[in-house]
């Protein structure tokens, strides 16, 4: 298990990618990552992960460490009363892959290392 201060000094390169728009450098940054997704229904056939809609886009939300997620599912259990819970780990590759282009990420969020990427940060002009 990592530290806090890996996973910010981790951070602190994507938080520099994000503020120079180096595409490329989030992409890889994003590909190199392990992430863990909360998923909520009330159906148990299918996963499907936790979208926060923003004022401008809507964004998948996603955590560093399983921790993160369920400090944030403890944070919003009101909210969520009587859905099903679920949390699942993917790759860097497998989160970018069926993200659509009008949507963003938010890494963390209600976290003091909480970092948005908007959806045009996120899309390569030629799709390997």
């Amino acid at each position: 298990m990592q530290s806090d201060d890996e996973m910010e000094s981790r951070l602190d390169s994507l938080v520099e990618a994000i503020e120079a728009e180096d595409k490329e450098a989030i992409m890889t940054w994003i590909r190199g990552e392990q992430f863990t997704l909360v998923s909520l229904s009330n159906d148990e056939d299918s996963l499907s992960a936790m979208i926060l809609e923003t004022e401008e886009f809507p964004a998948l939300v996603a955590f560093m460490s399983s921790e993160h997620a369920e400090e944030f599912v403890d944070s919003i259990a009101d909210q969520i009363e009587g859905e099903e819970v679920d949390l699942f780990e993917v790759s860097g590759e497998d989160l970018l892959t069926p993200l659509a282009k009008e949507f963003g990420l938010l890494i963390n969020p209600e976290s003091d290392d909480a970092v948005m990427i908007e959806p045009a940060l996120l899309q390569m002009e030629s799709d390997e």
